[in-house]
């Protein structure tokens, strides 16, 4: 198997992961206020993280280490403010309506391969900007002020959530990505927990909510962003993002079976245009085609040549 195709495999099961995020911190949130909810939260990432590390036979020396301690530093900032937005939303709002309004992370990401990494963009790439937009018309048409507020306030989110993968992926080629995933938890469990005990919120979890916890903090900040981070040392942001825009629809299945929970028609068509957006905004390149495939085509096409 190729490294390419490893590391799509490894995004889409990123994507399957990480939408136990939205399921499970919903049934937490039900219960706690977000700078109650996070701390405990990544905390319990970071066990995970740690506990998986130390078993691991390769670790990275302390002078490889510390020249990348301020892009560690900065990738769990930008992450932290990202959070605190994204469960804020998704305490207000149904958890497949914020992971709908997620995919706005893959907008970002392809804005910041044109800015920051001089990738081009294509005609087709704009018309998949401007479906994404209406799409996101669509799925906020007649739905209250708490939609639009969900809305404002995953765009935020998204935008750190963007600027973070970009900070790993210019340093995923130097730090583990088991590494980049502990130090972005901890990170996060510091700032959050500061955070929460100044404003008065850090309270002990009851033990429902702390069983959540702990099983969606395996699958999403743990497990999802270490084989994101995976994924990353062989795609490009626009390559990775266009695949975790699938994780809407792990949301919607997750929420039918546990809950029985459905989106309305409109919403849904609107999601549904949101991802065509971004799929047509990120499948094109400058030089035309559909990049992510190549990998799976000549894999395939290897497969028919052995039989020959």
């Amino acid at each position: 198997m190729s490294p390419k195709l490893k590391g799509i495999l490894y995004t889409f099961a990123s994507a399957a992961f990480l939408s136990v995020t939205f399921i499970a911190s919903k049934q937490a949130l039900l219960e706690l206020s977000p700078l109650a909810f996070t701390p405990v939260w990544f905390a319990i990432a970071s066990s995970w993280g740690l506990g998986y590390y130390t078993v691991q036979p390769e670790k990275i020396s302390w002078n490889k280490l510390k020249p990348c301690l301020l892009p560690l530093i900065l990738l769990g900032l930008s992450s932290s403010v990202a959070n605190f937005f994204l469960f804020t939303s998704v305490k207000l709002g149904d958890p497949t309506v914020v992971a709908f309004f997620s995919r706005s992370e893959t907008i970002f990401s392809l804005l910041f391969g044109v800015i920051l990494l001089k990738e081009r963009l294509t005609g087709w790439q704009w018309m998949g900007a401007a479906i994404a937009i209406a799409g996101a018309g669509i799925m906020t048409y007649q739905g209250g002020s708490i939609i639009w507020t969900v809305l404002g306030l995953t765009v935020i989110a998204n935008f750190f959530h963007a600027t973070a993968s970009y900070i790993a992926k210019r340093n995923v080629a130097k730090v583990p990505p088991v590494v980049l995933g502990i130090a972005r938890t901890v990170v996060l469990t510091i700032v959050l927990g500061v955070a929460g005990f100044l404003a008065g919120n850090l309270v002990w979890p009851s033990l429902r909510a702390l069983l959540w916890m702990i099983g969606g903090a395996f699958f999403g900040p743990f497990l999802s962003f270490v084989l994101f981070y995976k994924g990353l040392k062989t795609m490009d942001m626009g390559q990775a993002a266009i695949i975790r825009a699938t994780q809407p629809l792990f949301v919607t299945v997750y929420s039918l079976i546990l809950f029985g929970i459905t989106i309305g028609g409109i919403q849904f068509a609107g999601g549904l245009i949101i991802l065509g957006g971004v799929v047509l905004m990120l499948s094109g390149r400058a030089n035309g085609g559909l990049s992510i495939s190549n990998p799976l085509l000549v894999y395939f096409r290897g497969k028919r040549a052995n039989k020959k």
